[in-house]
C-alpha cells in the first residue's frame, strides 16, 4: 500500500510547541497521527507509518539483531527475568520452565523463571520470517479466554532449572 497524501499539520491541545501531523500509513492505509513521544513521533512521520506498523518495523530491526538470543514462544516475545522473590515480578512471580530450541544459540538449554515478562506478539509477516527460539515445558502455556490473553504457569513441583542468568547474553 502507498500513502495517498502528504502529512497534514493538525492542531493538538498539548502543552508543547511541537507540530503534529495526520497521515495515511503507507503500509496498512490507516489514518493516524504522530502524537507520541520521541523517537516514535519523528519515525512515524518520516516513514509515514501508523503506530502499529512503525512498532512492528522497530521490532523487526531488534529481532534481526538479537533473534538467536531472544525468547520467542508461539510467535510471542518474552523476557525471562531472574528475580525469585518480591512483589514486582513478571507474571505475578509464577513459575515457567523454558527450553531453548534451534535457531537459538542456547538450543538444548533449560531455565526456570519466576519473573517472566510478556513482550509483543509478532505480526503474521514477522512470524513467517522469524522462527520460535524456545518452548514452555510441562503444562505452562498461553491461553486465550475471549479477548483476554492469560498465561497458565507450570504446576509441577519438580526441581527448577537454573535461572536465566545462567545463559550469558540472553536478550
Amino acid at each position: 500500500m502507498v500513502a495517498t497524501a502528504e502529512p497534514r499539520p493538525i492542531e493538538v491541545k498539548f502543552k508543547t510547541d511541537v507540530q503534529y501531523h495526520e497521515f495515511e500509513c503507507c503500509e496498512c492505509g490507516k489514518t493516524d497521527r504522530n502524537t507520541y513521544c520521541e523517537p516514535h513521533r519523528t519515525d512515524m512521520l518520516e516513514r509515514l507509518l501508523c503506530w502499529s506498523c512503525n512498532y512492528q518495523r522497530d521490532l523487526e530491526a531488534e529481532i534481526e539483531r538479537k533473534h538467536d538470543r531472544m525468547t520467542i514462544i508461539d510467535g510471542h516475545v518474552y523476557g525471562p527475568g531472574n528475580r525469585t522473590s518480591g512483589s514486582f515480578r513478571g507474571m505475578a512471580g509464577r513459575r515457567f520452565d523454558i527450553e531453548y530450541i534451534e535457531p537459538s544459540r542456547f538450543a538444548g538449554k533449560r531455565i526456570t523463571t519466576f519473573d517472566l515478562w510478556s513482550g509483543s506478539p509478532l505480526s503474521d509477516r514477522l512470524r513467517e520470517r522469524f522462527r520460535d527460539t524456545a518452548r514452555f515445558l510441562g503444562d505452562a502455556h498461553k491461553a486465550q479466554v475471549g479477548e483476554t490473553t492469560c498465561w497458565n504457569p507450570l504446576t509441577s513441583k519438580s526441581e527448577p532449572y537454573p535461572l536465566p542468568s545462567s545463559l550469558p547474553g540472553l536478550a
